[in-house]
């Protein structure tokens, strides 16, 4: 490259600027802060052209600004610390090299920049920490065109104003307090939800003291009139809407779902009112690394500012023992964090060691300190609003806004589908190189050139640009005043040097930039592409940003991985289904290969599947919930809008056959010349404007509402699948249930199967046993060399001294062991009980036989068995005879019936009736008359009593009894069927 024919050198490598650059350079402030020593830039800063020296000297002034805003900050914050290791690792560095520099003593005060060049002095800005390095963005329409404000910097839709501008009393620094024209719709932003910032912005756009909040939740506490401040932030339409309670966690703070119309006067009603108040949740999304930050800070806040009594009672304890130690306590700074290593390691370290541990130490805290510093911002507005009458609401994740209770959701948070979809999967590590990947050994990798041109694993490399990200739930507070004004409040992503295209303001400020003409008409129109942006932020399909996570994407891809999991997970279960099958018909026990069975009864796998099923369940219930609610706040801004907006859109000209009221008639006079802006025509054309200004405004708010109904179906559509999934594995789970039990029936038939196999051969060895035994004391018996035997030495009465009692004692001894103590001593006592029987029933029956009482007690048992069976025997008799007598009787009664039918048939005279009949007086004989001839009840010849013979009684009714005697004989002579003769009784 040549600059002026010459052609200028590369820059070094430690040259910030990656162009070549030599005596003139492209970029002169990175030349001055990233290539030269502090001891040649005054030459070089003189040499610069005026713009080029104030640049630097603006840079330079922001570096002393923030020094002294680290050092001077009302809380130690995190970038503070960071700056005193910074410092405190620059100390070793130059003690390492044995150069001269001031050595670093915690506490000191702040020094100005050693590198402002000379004659030039410090800059520092104001005490207020927040609010003046904080700018709200600003943005004018007037008559449907952009408009730059004046007295701003940079220009639309980018102008900004720093907070305590917004917020200062001043009415020619706050833009907020300024007049402005007919036609002109601004736009006001607050980059946080804090509310102590938005009672200050309608003060002053009211010109107002702000209100008390305590005084805000009392209706009458005086007989003043309410302010229109007051008016507006009315506890129903403010502090009443937030979900706080002081025992509640910080995350669980937010402002229930609103959107009302409010009225600043006390006579006009809410439905006239020209104000309107809108509380919203939408979905974002933060680095991982920006939660952990944020949930840190929020602790140390919390301690700082939230002291226990424990914790006071022990400082004031402390004071009291002994106040100068406390004094000193308190007066030292926080430790700086030194190098691992004693002092004796460290001295007998090399000196290029110990520049190399003094540069690495440099490297890191350099790094801490920058993100801290990008962070401080955000650490000071927490550390002052944070704990606040009027307190900030801070971002809260997926989790944390659903369950508002947990102290802690850092685990849930890092188990969302988006975290596990940015973060980097475990994996196993490559060279890239194919050959180096199959190599064995690392003497393999040796014997080949490798041509990978990539050195490391590629996986690494890429899961290194990956950054763990998740979902945000935060909110979007607006108001609309007086129809010319709109205020939101909203938070933006953690990190104010990160470029983040998908903040919603920043997507705002574009939609804004390339809007065209006309399209921002009214309050009603920004306040719709507000909240249009706020529900779109993860369902737009037409922005492509690589840091914004794809939701829909991720939530399409985990629960599509879970279906084919689930698939695999079915195939699989019916594969070893179908091999226990196949085993169980071949009679091959399962035993044998516990691969088949273990699968089958594993339900870890299906069980972590349905885990993450249900996960995913969760989250879409829980985005589901927000849209709804977004829904319910968007109708009824709708509805708003509408009752404003329909009865303009709908408004015509007056005709001639209307009648004319006196400014009728003073404006038709007007009309009627054609300079005056009053004109027919000018008049008629703003009317058309107006109402196609209307019917625009609401058809944007109906297609807003049909927008947000299909990215509920969306979720909705995702959910079914989900569901769907989560129902197939439950299926799958149920499957194996069964399956478990069909395996547990078939085990349980093979033990049967085997105990009775068992049982049989245990029955062979009894048989066998039962055979031989009797065999074998014979033989041992007779086989014993006793004298009364075979003639041998030692007497019988000898042997069975020694032999019983040592059987005795082993098989005592054997039961012992054999048995438990309970069962042994079950068996004591009932040997004991078997022995004292058999001792009292011998010496009884022994008493019984020698005295003869046996066969006394023979005779007296035969007499009571003989009683015994005469008594059932007549008993018996008895009892037929009275059932015969009750069922003869009931036919008694039977024939009784039928004769008084038969007699009121033949009442009747006859014709052909005989001489010897009185008619109507006699009735002919029954065949079922008592008496009649050939009656079943005619008695027989010979007997006068009943008309039933008794043998005949007994064969009709199935007694199957023999002739019976007289009952006055029967108690004499027995029966033939009896067991006694006469003779024997």
């Amino acid at each position: 490259m040549s600059h002026h024919g010459k052609t200028l050198p590369a820059p070094p490598s430690t040259c910030l600027s990656g162009e070549p650059h030599g005596h003139r350079v492209s970029d002169p402030t990175v030349h001055y802060f990233g290539c030269l020593r502090v001891s040649k830039r005054d030459r070089f800063f003189n040499t610069l052209p005026l713009e080029s020296k104030q640049r630097i000297l603006r840079r330079i002034d922001r570096i002393d600004d923030l020094r002294h805003r680290l050092e001077t900050a009302q809380c130690d914050t995190t970038a503070a610390a960071r700056l005193r290791d910074f410092k405190h690792a620059m100390s070793n560095w130059f003690a390492a090299v044995d150069r001269p520099h001031a050595s670093f003593t915690p506490g000191t005060a702040f020094e100005s920049s050693s590198r402002r060049p000379s004659g030039m002095t410090a800059y520092f800005g104001s005490e207020d920490l927040v609010n003046d390095y904080i700018k709200a963005p600003v943005v004018y329409f007037k008559d449907g065109r952009p408009f730059d404000v004046p007295g701003l910097s940079n220009s639309f839709p980018s102008q900004k104003v720093i907070m305590s501008d917004l917020l200062s009393e001043d009415e020619t620094r706050n833009p907020l307090m300024q007049s402005v024209e007919e036609g002109t719709v601004r736009y006001f932003h607050l980059p946080a939800n804090n509310m102590a910032w938005v009672e200050e912005a309608m003060a002053r756009y009211y010109h107002e003291r702000p209100p008390d909040s305590e005084d805000l939740f009392l209706k009458s506490k005086s007989r003043r009139p309410r302010t229109k401040t007051e008016m507006l932030l009315r506890p129903e339409y403010w502090q009443g809407q937030q979900n706080y309670e002081a025992d509640s966690e910080v995350h669980a703070r937010h402002m229930r779902p609103l959107c009302s119309g409010i009225s600043t006067n006390l006579v006009s009603s809410e439905s006239n009112a020209n104000n309107l108040a809108l509380f919203m949740p939408y979905l974002h999304w933060e680095t991982d690394r920006g939660r952990i930050n944020l949930t840190r800070i929020v602790k140390e806040v919390g301690k700082q500012s939230l002291n226990t009594v424990a914790e006071v009672a022990d400082q004031v304890q402390h004071h009291m023992a002994d106040p100068q130690a406390a004094r000193d306590t308190s007066e030292q700074a926080p430790p700086v964090t030194q190098p691992s290593g004693s002092e004796e390691e460290e001295k007998d370290e090399k000196p290029e060691k110990k520049r190399r541990k003094a540069i690495a130490n440099i490297l890191r805290t350099a790094a801490a300190l920058l993100e801290a510093m990008d962070l401080h911002t955000e650490e000071q507005l927490m550390c002052k609003y944070l704990h606040a009458k009027t307190p900030l609401h801070p971002r809260r994740t997926l989790d944390q806004s659903y369950y508002g209770a947990l102290k802690s959701t850092g685990t849930r948070d890092r188990d969302q589908v988006v975290y596990r979809g940015t973060t980097p999967a475990p994996h196993v590590c490559t060279t890239g190189c194919s050959e180096c990947d199959e190599a064995d050994d690392i003497d393999d990798v040796k014997l080949h050139k490798c041509t990978s041109k990539k050195k490391g694993c590629p996986l690494c490399n890429e899961d290194a640009r990956k950054v763990p990200r998740i979902i945000m739930v935060d909110q979007l507070w607006l108001w609309i005043l007086d129809e010319q004004t709109v205020i939101t409040s909203f938070p933006r992503t953690w990190g104010k040097h990160k470029p983040d295209p998908s903040a919603i303001h920043k997507s705002l400020r574009m939609r804004f930039k390339y809007a065209r003409e006309g399209e921002v008409s009214s309050a009603y129109d920004l306040a719709l592409m507000i909240v249009d942006e706020c529900s779109r932020v993860f369902f737009d399909r037409t922005k492509t940003n690589d840091r914004q996570p794809n939701l829909v994407e991720l939530f399409n891809g985990a629960i599509r991985d879970l279906t084919y999991k689930q698939t695999a997970a079915f195939d699989q279960f019916l594969i070893y289904t179908h091999l226990a099958s196949r085993d169980y018909k071949r009679q091959r026990s399962l035993s044998d290969d516990n691969s088949t069975q273990n699968t089958l009864l594993n339900i870890n796998p299906e069980g972590y599947l349905l885990k993450e099923v249900k996960d995913i369940i969760d989250e879409i219930h829980i985005m589901m919930r927000i849209k709804e609610q977004q829904q319910s706040v968007m109708e009824s801004f709708v509805k708003h809008i509408r009752r404003r907006l329909v009865p303009i859109a709908r408004q015509k000209k007056a005709t001639a056959s209307q009648p004319s009221t006196s400014w009728d008639v003073v404006l038709g006079a007007m009309m009627q010349d054609a300079g005056s802006p009053y004109s027919d025509e000018t008049f008629g054309a703003r009317e058309e404007q107006e109402r196609e200004e209307a019917r625009r405004t609401l058809s944007r708010a109906d297609h807003l509402l049909s927008d947000l109904e299909e990215r509920i179906a969306e979720l909705r559509t995702q959910l079914q699948n989900a569901q769907n999934t989560s129902a197939a594995l439950k299926d799958l789970l149920t499957l194996k249930q069964q399956q478990a039990g069909v395996i547990e029936a078939r085990e349980a038939v093979k033990q049967a199967q085997l105990t009775l196999k068992q049982g049989q051969s245990i029955m062979i060895f009894t048989i066998v046993t039962i055979i031989f035994l009797p065999l074998s004391f014979c033989v041992g018996f007779f086989g014993m060399n006793a004298i009364e035997l075979n003639d041998g030495l030692v007497p019988l009465q000898s042997i069975y001294k020694y032999l019983f009692p040592v059987s005795t004692g082993i098989i005592l001894v054997a039961f012992l062991f054999a048995f438990s103590q309970a069962v042994f001593n079950n068996s004591v006592v009932a040997l004991g009980r078997s022995a004292v029987s058999f001792a009292y029933n011998t010496t009884l029956t022994w008493l019984l036989v020698k005295t003869n009482l046996y066969v006394v007690g023979r005779e007296m048992n035969t007499l009571a068995n003989r009683l015994r069976d005469r008594e059932a025997t007549v008993t018996g008799t008895m009892k037929a005879e009275v059932l015969r007598n009750e069922k003869n009787i009931k036919r008694m009664h039977a024939a009784d019936h039928v004769r008084g039918l038969t007699r009121r048939q033949t009442t009747q005279p006859r014709p052909n009736e005989n001489d010897g009949i009185a008619s109507g007086r006699t009735t002919p004989f029954s065949p079922y008359s008592v008496g009649a001839p050939g009656s079943p009840f005619a008695p027989p010849q010979g007997n006068k009593g009943l008309g039933v013979s008794m043998t005949e009684l007994d064969l009709e009714m199935g007694e199957g009894v023999s002739v019976r005697r007289p009952s006055s004989q029967r108690y004499l002579v027995p029966t033939a069927g009896s067991r006694h003769s006469p003779g024997q009784i």
